[in-house]
């Protein structure tokens, strides 16, 4: 059952919902002066598109703020999907800057992922089409326009990206009303109630950090709860600042996933670090709560530079009810296989460093972003590690795009936190640490970016081109190489056509060459008929088959390969 039909059908059996959670954008409501309740964005409905400009909406009660979001909302509309579908919508560009879509965590073509160099103009517009194929999990979007990121992040430019699957049912998760999503920002309140960015030399050191929290785009919010377990989807969506979660009694919670979905098995703990770009789903129990009681999520005090580690309040739980979600703690979750690290191909390091107090102060191995350079090549399919280190005094959340990672160590300590386990896109890499994490792109090829997610950084110039250099194909193990090659699609991902090459070793070999969809339905027999020895190339058109994945499959006298075609209508 969808999260919003599960809302609506419990509120009308008599469930404690009141109307602001079921219809959170009719005007936020004061409750006895003691905060605002939690608002949830709008999801976006099959169909619509995606409008980028600015807006004026209710932040504050009784006052507006205009931002720079989509379709007028404030976080941006939530995007739900399930996996194996394919997702498309249509970006316009309303505003007077130019802009993106980056599909933060999501595995998509190059020119899917949003970058800084396939911006969309002011008054043009932009399909995004790509497969989701990964695991459930939580993820998201915002802006990735150049030297313009974190002013339209921090203006409003950002929201999840849920993908679901009917596989995640089986462990006996909290669902519907009790699966929260939770989007943490900060802001500046000198400004309220505007947005304002007005980064000074310092800010744009440090980060952008503000000194209120808005949880949901609500400041001083509050939800009520019933006495049950509940999943809450942790997103930070701030600038720079770091967040060290926890309640405020320091009860215990359970870490079940991180930013590419499900961990192995539930883990407790009382508190964690969660950096820019990171995401986080723990399960918490109000059980032990009586009715009338409240409990904060709270970011505690750290040791940190400037104001990175003050504590705020962040969302107040009021217990109003003893309703059940009927969701469990798992004993154990999704098996991960781990990378083993004997297994690495090479080391790439990747130093952090600051110089200087002026433009390109933020660097990786000494260089700052150049749209049109490429710094890094990586080969397809081959386990790396990739040591990220630290020089400076300040906390660095380091985001690859285009593939899941592993952590595998923190200054040489494989003991690590729970939070760090399991599939990652971006790590927090504190001052003078070294973060060893295990790293392998097997799934598309093209030029993607690695950045700090400090977005002032970010546009400070800290990031750089990686070019992972071989095609997107897997084989099959019964296969020979010597009786056959099966090479690439080109060009990958299409739009319309694109040639599949292959090379026969042998005369007079029997040759089939079919097309599949995700589900392993037969599409089309593009040849089926004998060839001789040498080099091949057959065109396919697939102008009448829809956006998404595909597969060319290879037989050559009952030997078998297979091609992965990414088809971009």
């Amino acid at each position: 059952m969808k999260r919003r039909d599960f809302i609506i059908k419990s509120a009308l059996a008599g469930a404690a919902i009141s109307t602001y959670q079921l219809f959170p954008f009719s005007g936020i409501k004061k409750i006895n002066g003691v905060g605002n309740p939690l608002r949830f964005p709008p999801e976006l409905q099959s169909g619509e598109s995606l409008i980028f400009n600015s807006a004026n909406v209710e932040v504050w009660p009784g006052t507006t703020t205009q931002i720079l979001g989509l379709n007028n909302s404030y976080p941006a509309p939530t995007i739900r999907i399930q996996k194996g579908d394919n997702f498309s919508v249509l970006f316009e560009n309303q505003y007077t800057e130019e802009a993106t879509i980056h599909w933060h965590g999501l595995l998509v073509p190059e020119l899917m992922d949003g970058q800084p160099k396939d911006a969309v103009l002011p008054g043009n517009n932009y399909t995004y089409s790509f497969p989701v194929f990964q695991k459930a999990g939580t993820y998201f979007y915002h802006s990735h326009a150049h030297h313009l990121t974190a002013k339209h992040v921090y203006k409003g430019y950002a929201g999840f990206f849920i993908v679901e699957d009917d596989d995640e049912l089986q462990y006996g998760l909290p669902t519907g009303a009790y699966d929260i999503p939770l989007l943490i920002q900060d802001r500046h309140s000198v400004y309220q109630p505007q947005f304002t960015y007005s980064p000074t030399m310092m800010d744009r050191m440090m980060g952008y950090l503000g000194d209120v929290p808005l949880i949901n785009g609500t400041p001083e919010a509050f939800f009520e709860v019933q006495k049950t377990l509940y999943r809450f989807r942790l997103l930070n969506g701030s600038n720079a600042r770091v967040y060290k979660i926890a309640f405020s009694d320091n009860s215990p919670f359970w870490v079940v996933a991180t930013d590419g979905g499900l961990k192995d098995e539930a883990v407790q703990m009382n508190g964690l670090f969660l950096s820019p770009g990171e995401r986080v789903d723990i399960l918490f129990d109000f059980f032990p709560y009586s009715i009338g009681n409240s409990v904060t999520l709270q970011s505690q005090a750290f040791s940190g530079v400037g104001n990175q580690g003050t504590q705020l309040d962040l969302l107040r739980f009021d217990i109003v009810g003893s309703n059940s979600s009927g969701g469990i703690v798992p004993q154990n979750l999704q098996i991960i296989n781990y990378y083993n690290i004997n297994d690495i191909t090479g080391t790439r390091n990747f130093v952090l460093s600051q110089s200087g107090m002026g433009s390109g102060m933020h660097r990786i191995n000494g260089l700052t972003y150049d749209m049109n350079r490429i710094d890094e090549v990586i080969p397809f399919n081959q386990l790396e590690e990739w040591k990220f280190i630290n020089n400076t005094n300040n906390f660095h959340p380091m985001h690859v795009h285009g593939v899941l990672f592993q952590v595998y160590s923190r200054n040489g300590n494989t003991n690590l936190s729970p939070n760090d386990k399991g599939w990652k896109d971006t790590v927090l890499v504190n001052p003078n640490e070294t973060v060893q994490t295990l790293v392998r792109f097997n799934d598309y090829s093209g030029i993607y970016l690695l950045h700090c997610h400090n977005l002032e950084h970010e546009d400070d110039g800290m990031m750089l081109n990686i070019q992972i250099d071989a095609p997107t194909k897997f084989e099959d193990e019964q296969s020979s190489p010597d009786t056959f090659e099966l090479y690439q699609n080109y060009p990958n991902p299409f739009n319309s056509s694109t040639k599949i090459f292959y090379r026969l070793n042998n005369q007079n070999q029997k040759v089939v060459l079919s097309i599949y969809d995700v589900n392993g339905n037969l599409i089309e027999k593009l040849f089926n008929g004998v060839q001789s020895a040498g080099t091949h190339a057959i065109n396919w058109n697939a102008s009448n088959c829809s956006s998404g994945t595909y597969f060319g499959k290879l037989t050559v006298d009952g030997l078998v390969k297979t091609i992965k075609l990414v088809y971009l209508k």
